[in-house]
């Protein structure tokens, strides 16, 4: 049932302009560890949402203004549960098919502690973050359920693979596959503007993680290499090249 200490959100995203038709949308409600960065690029032709939030609150609803009618492309750059929960609310949603299962079936978050399936303390704890009782400060809308609420899962409608490129009109991004984060990670570079999206393969002011260390450590430096401007992860803030080349530079052999 609904958690009657908990106030209703105004709004479950809020949403930032960054530059050049990009949108930031954040959960500022979900506890600190489980926030995400889902981001919206206009297109002439169509849209891109890059990453889907948790699912907590429905996404769709602010993207659709931003997007004003045109077909919304989602693609998630890997098959964590707090990056694909809301995808599921489009019609055209794509990841690399290394990470297909984890979006079909992703882990099982809940949202009160006393619902936590095993392991979701220990992500917490692996980040150096407390365990919450309950892991939202309010819910998106009168009557929803804390207890029964469960990361939903999502049927990917294409794949995307290493070379690929998503095609807005106006805009190309194209598809680098850089495993380590998940074997399916991949990031989106379009090099006309020097727009890097990276997930979780990279992002700053907190501790990253690896399925697979070697790969993971290629895979960063393979993306310091890139002569990007401006980095949009899927955490935190967004950052230039020179601090992904000293990102990089920490995980260089000793």
């Amino acid at each position: 049932m609904t958690d009657s200490r908990l106030p209703v959100a105004d709004a479950w995203f809020r949403t930032e302009a960054v530059a050049d038709g990009i949108t930031l949308l954040a959960e500022p409600y979900i506890d600190p560890l489980l926030e995400s960065n889902a981001w919206h690029v206009r297109g002439s032709d169509a849209d891109l949402v890059v990453d889907a939030g948790n699912g907590v609150g429905q996404l769709l609803p602010f993207v659709s203004p931003l997007a004003d009618g045109r077909p919304i492309i989602a693609v998630a750059t890997h098959g964590h549960f707090d990056h694909t929960g809301g995808l599921h609310e489009f019609g055209d949603r794509r990841c690399h098919e290394d990470d297909a299962d984890d979006v079909r079936v992703p882990f099982q978050l809940r949202l009160l502690r006393e619902r936590f399936v095993e392991g979701t303390a220990e992500i917490f704890e692996h980040y150096g973050y407390p365990v919450p009782d309950v892991a939202v400060r309010a819910v998106p809308a009168e009557g929803f359920d804390l207890t029964a609420w469960v990361t939903p899962g999502a049927e990917p409608t294409a794949f995307l693979g290493e070379g690929d490129v998503v095609d807005l009109g106006d805009r190309r991004f194209e598809v680098l596959h850089v495993p380590g984060h998940t074997a399916g990670s991949i990031a989106l570079w379009e090099s006309a503007t020097g727009t890097l999206f990276t997930g979780d393969a990279a992002y700053v002011d907190d501790l990253l993680s690896w399925d697979d260390e070697r790969t993971f450590r290629a895979s960063i430096a393979r993306l310091a290499q890139i002569s990007a401007s401006r980095v949009c992860a899927g955490h935190g803030r967004v950052f230039d090249g020179d601090e992904l080349r000293a990102l990089a530079a920490t995980f260089a052999p000793g």
